[in-house]
């Protein structure tokens, strides 16, 4: 194989990750609209009972229909980490997630709990991938630092937490995304990050 060969494979892991982080970016319009009063709080709990009903109910069917496990996996597959092809997905982890935070916590410590999941994961993988150190592992350094600057930033001026409270959240989440070990870090950037905000308010 010679070298043009060999460069779109080893782009496609990078590729299939930014595609799968756009996910994460275009949710975090949610905390946005959330803090800006484009949408309110009920409105936002009837979107995220929507999506993930419709995500629960594929993960259910992928597992009692196997024609829709195929269907799935071939729509979806270059977008599937190995554990996902037959777990749930990050993706629905992240809709339930968000749909438990707006429920249960308050608003400025829902948005942070949102920003942290959606934006500050977009971060930490973007620029983990992209400028960060090759063969590295999957957490880098570099994305943490992004993840917790974007953290702070979006509890800062979204969350309208103070400069200390913002950089406690921020770190907080950054340690639970960095180290969610075998948990979903959707699920645990989430709790955390929420968690430690309810706290502060």
């Amino acid at each position: 194989m010679n070298v043009a060969n060999s460069v779109p494979d080893q782009q496609s892991p990078l590729r299939a990750e930014m595609k799968r982080k756009a996910i994460h970016a275009a949710a975090a319009v949610m905390p946005v609209a959330y803090a800006l009063f484009w949408i309110s709080r009920s409105a936002l709990i009837v979107l995220l009972l929507v999506a993930s009903g419709i995500a629960l109910a594929v993960e259910f069917l992928r597992r009692i229909v196997p024609s829709v496990q195929e269907r799935f996996n071939s729509v979806f597959g270059t977008l599937l980490r190995p554990r996902e092809r037959h777990h749930v997905t990050g993706a629905t982890w992240l809709a339930v997630s968000c749909l438990v935070a707006v429920v249960v916590l308050p608003r400025h410590a829902a948005i942070a709990a949102l920003w942290c999941a959606t934006a500050g994961d977009t971060a930490a993988a973007v620029i983990g991938r992209t400028i960060g150190p090759a063969g590295g592992g999957r957490k880098t350094f570099v994305g943490s630092a992004a993840f917790f600057a974007i953290a702070v930033a979006g509890t800062m001026y979204l969350a309208a937490f103070p400069p200390l409270g913002a950089v406690t959240i921020g770190l907080i989440a950054m340690v639970a995304e960095r180290y969610a070990g075998r948990i979903d870090d959707n699920v645990v950037v989430a709790v955390a990050s929420g968690a430690t905000a309810w706290g502060l308010s």
